[in-house]
């Protein structure tokens, strides 16, 4: 949360030294988290972008709605992040709602 540029770097390095020979718990976290983090990331900008051209720069109710969306979304993230987390520690696999996707064994 403090560093997520760094936080992604580091999660790209792991899943690029770890995935052809993690074991298939830890290959389907690094797998999940490295698509989410890509589908969350794009889905961040784009509709940030989207909601600034649509409302204009100078509009006070456009940075509201943009602090807001971001703030829903980031969040959101985060929780399920923490809870992939958790499955993880306790050995069992997760799957993100929506955008991740199905285990493979």
């Amino acid at each position: 949360m403090l560093a997520p540029g760094l936080a992604f770097v580091v999660l790209l390095i792991l899943y690029m030294k770890n995935r052809a020979h993690a074991d298939p718990l830890a290959a389907n976290h690094l797998s999940q988290t490295v698509g989410v983090s890509l589908a969350g990331g794009a889905l961040i900008l784009v509709i940030i972008a989207l909601i600034l051209v649509l409302g204009g720069f100078d509009s006070g109710y456009t940075w509201m709605i943009v602090i807001l969306y971001f703030t829903f979304i980031h969040s959101s993230l985060i929780l399920l992040g923490v809870a992939g987390l958790v499955k993880a520690m306790a050995g069992e696999h997760f799957r993100y709602p929506l955008i991740g996707r199905p285990f493979k064994p």
